[in-house]
């Protein structure tokens, strides 16, 4: 075998090899950058889904107990209003109601888990590849933590609004091919909202 031929081998074993390292190199990049997409939309799915079973949970509970007890209001014998004081076993009945909703709601999210849809994914329209799915499933992290925050302030001549927030903290983990995100998610919704008319309050409570 000549000289030339084994250099024309050699030159040729060279550039295929540096063909494949730099597509090698390519594959490995594409994948680091779809994995990073990946842990993105899913952390925004994940913000969505627990923002829709908190608000849900809201609007179940508002509707299952009445949550105007939560604060009394004490007045003179003249009708005017002294203070706004929170009841806690009214509270704590509310609280454990919408827990129960929203944990209800986990449940459903741990069951269902959340489905990235791989046009999503790569950037393509859907037609383009079908209707296929990536797969996560989700677990609850910890507690649920709720809480109420309160606010008073003048509404007008002799008059107050009392507003009532309720504050629910949840946290999830979704669980990705190559590890997972956690994702913590605080909601605040008004579950009620009274005009004083009086005085205003002269001593006033909140949680």
């Amino acid at each position: 075998m000549s000289r030339k031929r084994v250099s024309r081998k050699c030159k040729a074993s060279y550039v295929f090899l540096a063909v494949l390292i730099v597509v090698f190199a390519a594959v490995i990049s594409v994948i680091g950058e779809l994995r990073e997409h990946l842990a993105e939309i899913t952390e925004y799915r994940g913000r969505e889904a627990a923002t829709d079973i908190i608000t849900s949970a809201v609007e179940r509970t508002v509707s299952r107990c009445p949550c105007n007890d939560i604060y009394k209001l004490a007045t003179d014998e003249n009708g005017t209003v002294l203070s706004a004081q929170l009841d806690a076993d009214s509270a704590n009945r509310v609280k454990n109601i919408l827990t129960e909703e929203v944990e209800n709601g986990l449940n459903k999210l741990n069951e269902d888990g959340i489905s990235i849809p791989i046009g999503t994914l790569i950037g393509i329209p859907l037609p383009a590849v079908g209707s296929n799915t990536i797969d996560l499933s989700v677990q609850q992290i910890g507690a649920v933590k709720s809480e109420f925050v309160s606010n008073l302030e003048t509404a007008g001549i002799n008059q107050s609004r009392l507003t009532v927030y309720a504050v629910v903290t949840v946290d999830i983990r979704a669980i990705l091919p190559n590890g997972h995100t956690d994702i913590s998610v605080t909601e605040e919704h008004i579950i009620t909202d009274c005009l004083i008319i009086g005085e205003v309050p002269q001593s006033y409570f909140g949680e």
